[in-house]
C-alpha cells in the first residue's frame, strides 16, 4: 500500500512539474519571454535553429529540456496504469499529453507552441518508458511487463 501512495505522490509531482513548466511563462528559466510567443507547425525547425545558434544554454533549455521533462511520464505511466504495457501505448500517452499541451499554449500569451516540442516530449517519454523496462528486467530478469520470461 505504501509503494501505490508512493507512485499516486510522483506521478502527482510529474504533473504538476510538467504543468508549472509549460504552462506558466518564466523567462529566467527560458521557458517564455516578454513580448515572445509563436506557432512552428515545421517539425526540426526549432532544433535545427537551436543547434545552429552556437547558444549552448538554448541547446539544454529547449531541446534537452523538452526530452527530459516527459521521461518521468515514460517511466511512471506503465506502473501507475498497468494497461499501458507497452512502447507504443506509453508513446502514445506521451504524444497526446504532449499535443494537448501545445495546443494549451495557443491560448497563453507569450508561450510557443512548437511541433519540435512535441516531438522531443514524445522522445522524452519513449526514453522513460525504455528505463522503465530495463528497471523491470533488473529487479526481475522479466523482459516485459506482460512478464514473460527471457529464455
Amino acid at each position: 500500500m505504501k509503494s501505490k501512495k508512493f507512485i499516486n505522490f510522483l506521478f502527482l509531482l510529474s504533473v504538476i512539474f510538467v504543468v508549472c513548466l509549460t504552462l506558466y511563462p518564466n523567462s529566467s528559466f527560458g521557458t517564455g519571454e516578454i513580448d515572445k510567443g509563436e506557432k512552428n507547425l515545421i517539425p526540426f525547425h526549432t532544433i535545427l535553429r537551436i543547434l545552429k545558434s552556437d547558444s549552448l544554454y538554448k541547446a539544454i533549455v529547449n531541446i534537452i529540456g523538452n526530452v527530459f521533462l516527459f521521461v518521468p511520464t515514460g517511466f511512471i505511466l506503465p506502473i501507475k496504469f498497468k494497461k499501458l504495457n507497452s512502447l507504443f501505448k506509453t508513446a502514445l500517452i506521451g504524444l497526446f499529453i504532449s499535443i494537448l499541451i501545445e495546443y494549451i499554449q495557443l491560448f497563453i500569451p507569450h508561450r510557443w507552441t512548437d511541433i519540435d516540442d512535441v516531438i522531443l516530449n514524445t522522445t522524452g517519454t519513449i526514453i522513460g518508458y525504455k528505463l522503465f523496462c530495463f528497471y523491470v528486467k533488473s529487479l526481475t530478469g522479466f523482459e516485459s511487463i506482460t512478464w514473460t520470461q527471457k529464455s
